[in-house]
């Protein structure tokens, strides 16, 4: 009966071991989140396939299934609108009431470039022609509009206020034809100076022989503040490659930044250990476009237009709990109720008859019954019934054996038996006198 038992005890061990091992198999295999991103063929969407590569073979728990999407607003609503889990968005963009910060890969910084013949005063653009350079899908015209309004003069009550700027659409081909035209007079570019920038910029210094004069923004750091959705920067001199170096000087400026944004729907547990697989993956990263994207964290001090996602700021701050930390006692309950359940479901079983017990036990107490009833009888016929009992008990104990459900371990009846025949008979003879 013991080598049943422990034949039974180890089938279910392994069985347990099974289901736990594949339960694990299916927990840890990589969670696929998709991300919008727009459009097709961006620069945006070159640096995500490259993302998604690395976190692949540095066999991160994530994986990133594209989207694509015309362009960064539209990134933005369909992360609003429950369509993906990820978007990379811009921050400039007013569409995303939801998007929260995950990592930020890119700054595209705000430069003004203009032939050295015409004068550059950001300040004073009002009443010319300023071409703003299109972006591979997104319109900078709002951006640029907002920076120069900035800088309007105050003028006296009753006074006539220069006119605005006329704000000329420019694909990033017609750059340098327009300023070589004189069809604007300044150009602005909101762009990372990669080397697409510094190509076209060098075909005007270089092969038309054009002089050509740089600006960021005056007071950067008041655009900032007033602005959640900008950030103050500088580029150091020579940033543009040439010789002698372009541009001559350092360029204090604005930026916009895109970022990886996440909606209120993902977890906070989920959301820092994405931060974290992307920190380690960016070292597999593909060399694009000189380094023009990059990652790194939110910074969490301060108001900016997309707030860290709170799982990425306890990362940030390193205030992020393990598994059995956050859920410790959400385990303790559930093994206490599963206590008091499993302890409840036995005692209703016995209850109702339905569970059985040990084979031994149960004819000891079949036995023991026995011998209250052969100490109550009154007669022979009484004597008889418990006789006729007895010898039922005997014949279902050698079946039991014969099937092998005793063990040679088990107590042996025998001797319980032979005193029960005795007292049998015992007070037979008491009848019988």
């Amino acid at each position: 009966m013991r080598s049943r038992l422990l034949l039974r005890w180890t089938a279910a061990c392994l069985g347990a071991s099974a289901a736990a091992a594949l339960l694990w198999f299916a927990l840890n295999q990589p969670r696929t989140l998709k991300i919008a991103v727009g459009p097709d063929g961006s620069q945006q969407m070159v640096f995500l396939r490259s993302l998604a590569r690395a976190l692949v073979e540095s066999r991160e728990p994530f994986r990133l299934e594209i989207a694509p999407q015309p362009d960064s607003l539209s990134a933005a609503r369909a992360l609003d609108d429950g369509r993906a889990d990820l978007a990379v968005v811009r921050s400039d963009d007013p569409t995303s009431a939801q998007a929260r910060s995950i990592a930020v890969i890119q700054k595209r910084h705000v430069i003004f470039v203009a032939r050295q013949d015409e004068p550059l005063d950001v300040a004073g653009l009002a009443n010319r022609k300023v071409g703003v350079v299109r972006g591979e899908s997104d319109d900078n015209r709002m951006l640029v509009r907002r920076i120069l309004q900035h800088y309007r003069p105050v003028v006296a009550e009753g006074a006539q206020a220069p006119d605005d700027p006329t704000l000329i659409d420019l694909p990033l081909t017609e750059v340098g034809e327009a300023l070589a035209s004189g069809a604007v007079d300044a150009a602005v570019f909101v762009a990372w100076p990669g080397q697409r920038m510094r190509r076209i910029l060098g075909d005007l210094v270089e092969r038309q022989k054009m002089s050509l004069v740089y600006a960021g923004v005056p007071a950067p750091q008041a655009l900032a503040f007033r602005y959640r959705d900008l950030e103050a920067t500088e580029l150091p001199a020579g940033v543009l490659g040439g010789a002698p170096p372009r541009p001559a000087h350092a360029l204090e400026t604005v930026a916009v930044t895109y970022e990886i944004a996440a909606g209120e729907r993902l977890s906070d547990a989920t959301a820092g250990e994405l931060a974290r697989a992307l920190l380690e993956a960016r070292t597999r990263l593909r060399r694009i476009d000189d380094n023009a994207f990059f990652l790194e964290l939110p910074s969490v001090d301060g108001q900016r237009r997309y707030m860290p996602h709170p799982g990425v700021a306890a990362v940030v701050k390193d205030e992020t709990q393990t598994w059995l930390e956050t859920y410790s006692d959400h385990i303790w309950l559930a093994l206490f109720g599963l206590s008091v359940l499993g302890s409840s479901i036995t005692g209703f079983l016995a209850w109702i008859g339905l569970r059985e017990e040990p084979l031994e036990s149960t004819a000891g107490r079949r036995l023991a019954a026995l011998v209250e009833r052969l100490e109550a009888a009154r007669s022979l016929a009484e004597l008889d019934v418990v006789e006729a009992d007895f010898e039922a008990l005997i014949k279902e104990l050698i079946r039991d054996y014969g099937a092998g459900l005793f063990d040679s371990q088990d107590t042996d009846p025998t001797p319980w038996m032979r005193l029960f025949i005795q007292l049998l008979d015992k007070k037979r003879q008491a009848l019988l006198a």
